[in-house]
C-alpha cells in the first residue's frame, strides 16, 4: 500500500487520540488505518473534556503518521448541558477558522462532534468548491428531539432541520452505520419528497462500525488479573462498558441488577463515565445492591482484559435511539467472543441481527422478567454463553472488521478528492 501516490485530507472531530473513548476511540482507529492508504492526515480536535480533570495535551502531535493539531475551545464539564454546549461552540468556530486559514483547499471529513461540524463544510464548499463528506454518528435533532433537550418540531428543530439539507445537498457522501440510522438521516435533512432525495439517498452510503480487532481478541476469563482479585471467576459477570449516555437505558439494567440482587452467582459491572453514571453510584447505595461493581473508563491498552471479565456484554439502548444512533460497544463485546444482552426495540437493525445470527439475547425495554429468565438460563447452562460468542466473534470477522470498514472509507474519500 506504500506505493500508492499520497494525498491529504482532513477529519474534524471533538474527540480524537488520546481521548479513546466513544467517538474518539472509532476515529483515531480509522485514521490509523487510513493512513495505510498512503492519505496525509491532519485531524483538527479539541481538548480533552469527557473525563472530568482531564491533562491538557500538546497543541501539535504526530502519533502513527497522523498529525493532530488542537484548536482552542473552552474546557467545562462535559456533564452540564451548558457547558458541554459552549464547549462544543467555542471549537466549532476555531477548527473552522483554522480550515478557513490552512486547509481551505483540502478535502474534508467532518464528524458529528458537534453536530453542526457539516455547516463549515457547506460554506467553503461555497466559498473555495473543496469537497467534504459528513460521518453521522449521531441523527440530529431527532435524538435530541426524543431526548426532551429541544422541543420536537419547535424552531430550533426546524432551523437545525433546514441546516441539515443545506449541509447534505453541497456534501459530496454522507455515512451512516445502519440501515435505521439510513431513513433517519434524509428524514433529519427534510429531504424525504424533496427534488433533492433521490441524489442525497444515493450518496449516502451505509459503512459499519468496527471493533479493533487488532487489540480486542477473546480471552479467557481465568487469564485477567483484575478478574481473580474481584473475584468474580466463578460468578456470571454481566458487563455494561462505555459511555452511561442520556440516550442509554441504563435504567433498565439498573431494575434487572436490583432484582437479580438474590443470586449470589452473578454480579454487574457498570464500566465508564456519562450523563447517567451519577444514576448507577446513586441506585447501587440507596438500595444496597453488593452485586453491582463499578468504575471509569479503563486505558485502550487494558480494553482487552476489561471485556475478557464479562461472561454477558449488555446493550441499553432507549425505544427510538436505533433511527438515530448506532452502539460501537456492541463491536467491543463481540470482538471479545462475549454474547450480547441488548436491551432494544426488537424490531430495530441490530435486534434482528442479533437474533438472526444467534449471537446472544434480546429484551424489550423495561422487560425485567424476560431478562430474569435468560439470566437463570445461563447460570444453568453456561455452555450456551460460550456458543453465542463463539458465533459473535465469527461474525464480526466476517462483517465488521476495522480493515473491511476502512477500506470502504478510503474508496469514497479517494473517489471524492
Amino acid at each position: 500500500m506504500s506505493t500508492k501516490k499520497q494525498f491529504d485530507l482532513r477529519i474534524v472531530s471533538q474527540p480524537f487520540y488520546p481521548e479513546m473513548v466513544s467517538s474518539g476511540q472509532a476515529l483515531t482507529e480509522l485514521a490509523e488505518e487510513l493512513t495505510t492508504y498512503g492519505l496525509k492526515i491532519k485531524v483538527i480536535a479539541a481538548q480533552p473534556t469527557i473525563l472530568e480533570n482531564s491533562e491538557v495535551v500538546p497543541k501539535r502531535i504526530d502519533y502513527k503518521g497522523i498529525h493532530i493539531v488542537r484548536t482552542w475551545s473552552t474546557r467545562f464539564p462535559k456533564l452540564s448541558f451548558i457547558g458541554k454546549f459552549i464547549n462544543l461552540v467555542t471549537f466549532f468556530i476555531t477548527a473552522s477558522i483554522d480550515i478557513l486559514i490552512n486547509d481551505r483547499k483540502v478535502p474534508l471529513l467532518l464528524v458529528t462532534n458537534p453536530p453542526y461540524m457539516a455547516m463549515i463544510g457547506w460554506f467553503n464548499n461555497l466559498l473555495n468548491g473543496t469537497k467534504y463528506g459528513v460521518l453521522l454518528f449521531d441523527i440530529m435533532p431527532e435524538q435530541a428531539e426524543l431526548l426532551n433537550m429541544v422541543k420536537p418540531g419547535g424552531a430550533i428543530a426546524r432551523i437545525w432541520r433546514w441546516i441539515n439539507k443545506l449541509c447534505y445537498i453541497r456534501a459530496s457522501y454522507a455515512v451512516v452505520l445502519s440501515k435505521d440510522m439510513f431513513e433517519g438521516a434524509i428524514s433529519n435533512a427534510n429531504l424525504s419528497g424533496t427534488k433533492f432525495e433521490k441524489e442525497c439517498r444515493l450518496k449516502t452510503h451505509i459503512i459499519h462500525v468496527w471493533s479493533d480487532d487488532r487489540v480486542i481478541k477473546p480471552k479467557s476469563k481465568s487469564e485477567v488479573k483484575l478478574a481473580k482479585d474481584l473475584d468474580v471467576l466463578d460468578k456470571l459477570v454481566i458487563q455494561y462498558s462505555g459511555n452511561h449516555g442520556r440516550f442509554h437505558d441504563i435504567e433498565s439494567v439498573l431494575d434487572i441488577a436490583n432484582a437479580f440482587s438474590g443470586e449470589p452467582r452473578a454480579v454487574f459491572q457498570f464500566i465508564g463515565e456519562g450523563y447517567k453514571k451519577k444514576y448507577v453510584v446513586d441506585f447501587k447505595s440507596e438500595n444496597h445492591l453488593d452485586n453491582i461493581y463499578t468504575s471509569t473508563y479503563v486505558p485502550k491498552e487494558q480494553l482487552q482484559d476489561s471485556l475478557a471479565m464479562a461472561d454477558i456484554g449488555v446493550i441499553a439502548q432507549l425505544p427510538q435511539q436505533e433511527k438515530v444512533c448506532y452502539p460501537s460497544k456492541l463491536l467491543g463485546i463481540m470482538s471479545s467472543g462475549r454474547p450480547v444482552l441488548a436491551i432494544c426495540s426488537p424490531k430495530s437493525d441490530m435486534a434482528r441481527m442479533i437474533v438472526e445470527n444467534d449471537l446472544g439475547f434480546v429484551i424489550e425495554n423495561g422487560d425485567t422478567q424476560s431478562a430474569l429468565k435468560v439470566l437463570n438460563s445461563c447460570l444453568d447452562h453456561p455452555e450456551i454463553l460460550k456458543s453465542k460468542g463463539t458465533n459473535a466473534f465469527n461474525y464480526l470477522n466476517k462483517n465488521f472488521t476495522l480493515k473491511s470498514a476502512s477500506e470502504k472509507y478510503f474508496s469514497l474519500i479517494n473517489q471524492y478528492r
